[in-house]
């Protein structure tokens, strides 16, 4: 017997539309769907699966990123329009000379992975980070959009990197990590009672708690206590928005795992908007949420669980 040697399913967004609409009698089998009703069933798809960042069972969605605290900042913007700085990938070199205050030019171990217009920041000898974007570089210089606005020692750090993280929904958990040994410690994700019931939100010393308000645009990640210098940066487990549908040959951000759920889940949404059947539209509703059902437990997470002995009073 052969077999197809093929383990990828893939659909796109007006094939998912497609067959929500068969299902429940919206067209009948080759029949070409108009324009409006395609956009009102595109519609009703992007707010279902938004409607699914609630669940928080989206294993696919948990990531990680790195927010790069500011000495004496307590509140950072994540998210779009943010003149903070957080991002998933980045990348690290440092300088290869002294560089004196104004220079653009700044020589550097190497350039891996620059790409021209990348953010970039440079441990600047008063302890803070100089961001600013590349203009270009070789294997041994960047040149620099906006010049240093204080002295940079030989050694110190180069961080850079292409794109900031959209809002998180959540952050889950974070780690202290420092620069010069490399070291991450586990710091603690608090509430916002926890956070506000802190006396002295501008005290100094190492990162070790952080509170995070996600808000409509964007939300706030706050740190404390404040680093001193740039010395630490923050890593954090995060969970990312799902991404709509823009195009009719858009592939769902889910694993195809999803492609039937979405289907009936969508059937079952748009019926309201149909003259269906009871009797169909009970089966369908069965449908959506057994096909849901089944991805919940797939869709998580393995965790440990821990128990201990009830040792009594």
């Amino acid at each position: 017997m052969a077999t197809s040697g093929q383990v990828d399913f893939t659909t796109t967004r007006n094939e998912i539309i497609r067959h929500a609409a068969l299902h429940i009698g919206a067209i009948g089998a080759g029949v070409i769907m108009n324009d409006a009703m395609v956009n009102d069933f595109a519609h009703n798809l992007n707010g279902m699966v938004k409607r699914w960042h609630g669940k928080g069972i989206h294993v696919w969605t948990v990531t990680e990123a790195t927010l790069f605290p500011q000495p004496g900042q307590i509140k950072y913007k994540l998210g779009t329009g943010t003149t903070d700085h957080c991002a998933t990938t980045w990348y690290l070199t440092a300088l290869s000379a002294d560089e004196a205050v104004g220079q653009t030019v700044l020589s550097i171990d190497s350039n891996a992975d620059m790409t021209d217009a990348d953010k970039i920041g440079v441990v600047l000898d008063d302890g803070t980070l100089h961001w600013t974007t590349i203009v270009s570089s070789t294997s041994s210089t960047v040149t620099l959009t906006d010049a240093l606005p204080d002295s940079a020692s030989t050694d110190a750090k180069v961080f850079f990197y292409t794109s900031d993280i959209s809002r998180p929904l959540k952050i889950v958990d974070a780690r202290r990590y420092n620069i010069v040994d490399t070291t991450e410690t586990p710091i603690s994700m608090v509430s916002r009672s926890d956070y506000q019931a802190i006396p002295q939100k501008t005290a100094t010393g190492a990162i070790n708690q952080a509170f995070y308000d996600r808000q409509l645009a964007n939300g706030f990640l706050h740190l404390w206590q404040v680093p001193a210098t740039a010395t630490e940066l923050l890593k954090f487990t995060w969970h990312r928005p799902i991404e709509v549908f823009s195009a009719a040959g858009d592939n769902p951000d889910l694993p195809h795992e999803w492609v039937q759920t979405l289907e009936f889940n969508l059937a079952l949404v748009m019926a309201a908007q149909f003259d269906v059947p009871e009797a169909k539209f009970r089966r369908i509703e069965r449908m959506a949420a057994q096909y849901l059902d089944d991805l919940v437990g797939f869709d998580r997470e393995d965790e440990a669980i821990f128990m201990q002995p009830d040792m009594g009073p």
